[in-house]
């Protein structure tokens, strides 16, 4: 069976075991979607360090969609203010998908670090203007 085949009746599957989990337990708050997408990458990963999954392409993509799950959450719950930071969030994610799947790469870290002691120097000192459009970038008229 491909890999990918494998992986989309894997997350089928995971997604109606975690849906009845959820009836069960009664979590309200559980994203069954999310939940299964982020299992399936769990499981992969650890069927990838033990020899018995190749295809870090197919994890790769299912990280970055809990990557990107994790965004889309922290963007609703954050203060408005903090939204400032989300690309210094985004690419420090890509990093760590890369880091998990490729190993530690310090070029790409110093540029993270950089970001992020940017966007932080910018936001403590209030270039209102930049800092609003910045904030503004992703707004969804």
């Amino acid at each position: 069976m491909e890999p990918i085949t494998f992986t989309l009746i894997g997350i089928t599957l995971l997604f109606f075991v975690v849906l009845a989990i959820k009836s069960i337990l009664k979590a309200k708050k559980l994203c069954v979607i999310c939940t299964s997408t982020a299992l399936a990458w769990i499981i992969l990963s650890t069927f990838y360090f033990l020899n018995l999954f190749s295809n870090k392409i197919i994890i790769a993509i299912l990280i970055g969609h809990t990557s990107l799950g994790i965004y889309y959450m922290m963007e609703k719950k954050v203060r408005k203010r903090f939204l400032f930071f989300r690309l210094p969030y985004l690419l420090t994610s890509i990093w760590l998908i890369y880091f998990i799947l490729e190993g530690f790469v310090f070029n790409s870290l110093y540029v993270i670090f950089v970001l992020w002691l940017l966007f932080i120097i910018i936001y403590l000192f209030k270039f209102s203007k930049f800092t609003k459009k910045i904030i503004d970038c992703c707004k969804k008229w």
